[in-house]
């Protein structure tokens, strides 16, 4: 009888210790402050990732319950499986991923233009007019891919048959053009920034023949070109945390007038964190890198128009149809 009542005791005893734990867990969790929500913001090289370096160095508090991870990705194919995935909360992707996004029924929403076109003829010698490119052999990248279908429709609206009148030696990696420039293989090269930044500091005699940006706006009447890079965000990111979200677009845009006026101090970011651009490319280059205006709003039909020129030459590259309103973040 004795061992029964020592057995009920240590039970009871037991019990009263695993209560008094719970009411004291409940209490943390009552008066304890909210747990940080942590996001990941994904985004590329290249002119994307300047865009992003003030606010990864600095790293400033736009809510205490809530805090960004910047994620620089090394390989357009990383980045395109953390978007995919629904890895990512906020991203930047080249603009026509995200409306393959979209197409695939992947939610996300886009917020605004991170990077305009950045895509230039280099070459050594003038040239009259686009016409007078007929019969030259150019060296470019990634046939299909967007910025070949760009270099595409801005000659042949100049009366080029890309297929005809020119040859176009492709490259596999947008890297491999300017060494072949530099090393004498090729007069004449379609770069994109800031590898042309790179190039026309490393060769005295090139300079810059077409900007494809600035033809395009000719063409279209598209003030700013076309939308080379876009963020976007996770659609229930958006429903459940709004008020977070403006603020940090806010800060976004402002963080992109930042760097137009401070391109030294940009620059001096950008090595720190080995985003691959050092600070003299960022000081020369800023002019051609595109990073503003931001907002969506005012930009919608320029990127109807840059959907419906991709969707005429290769559909695939959209997704297959061009994105209706509700692809776009009202602000």
């Amino acid at each position: 009888m004795k061992k029964l009542l020592v057995c009920l005791l240590a039970i009871l005893l037991a019990l009263s210790v695993a209560c008094t734990r719970d009411e004291n867990m409940e209490a943390v969790d009552i008066n304890d402050t909210e747990e940080t929500l942590m996001l990941r913001f994904c985004f590329p090289g290249g002119v994307p990732s300047l865009t992003v370096a003030k606010l990864m160095k600095e790293n400033p508090v736009i809510d205490e319950n809530i805090a960004i991870e910047y994620e620089f990705q090394s390989t357009p194919d990383l980045l395109a499986s953390k978007v995919l995935k629904g890895e990512a909360d906020i991203a930047i992707v080249p603009s026509n991923l995200a409306a393959q996004l979209y197409n695939k029924d992947i939610p996300y929403k886009l917020a605004g233009t991170s990077v305009w076109g950045t895509l230039y003829l280099v070459g050594i010698e003038d040239i009259d007019n686009i016409e007078s490119l007929k019969g030259s052999e150019i060296t470019s990248f990634g046939k299909n891919l967007t910025p070949d279908l760009v270099f595409k429709y801005v000659l042949s609206q100049n009366g080029i048959d890309v297929d005809k009148d020119i040859s176009v030696n492709y490259l596999s990696a947008a890297s491999e053009v300017g060494p072949q420039f530099i090393g004498g293989k090729t007069n004449l090269a379609v770069l994109s920034e800031p590898q042309t930044t790179n190039i026309l500091m490393k060769k005295v005699d090139a300079k810059i023949l077409l900007d494809f940006n600035e033809e395009w706006s000719k063409i279209t009447g598209n003030e700013y070109g076309y939308p080379q890079a876009s963020l976007i965000i996770k659609a229930d990111l958006i429903d459940n945390y709004r008020d977070f979200l403006d603020k940090f677009l806010n800060l976004y845009e402002e963080n992109l007038k930042w760097i137009m006026e401070n391109p030294q101090l940009a620059g001096q970011y950008m090595e720190e964190l080995e985003l691959g651009m050092n600070k003299d490319i960022v000081v020369n280059g800023i002019g051609r890198m595109n990073i503003y205006p931001f907002r969506i709003d005012d930009s919608i039909e320029y990127y109807q128009k840059y959907y419906e020129v991709l969707l005429n030459f290769a559909p695939d590259v959209i997704g297959g149809q061009i994105p209706d309103e509700e692809f776009y973040l009202e602000r």
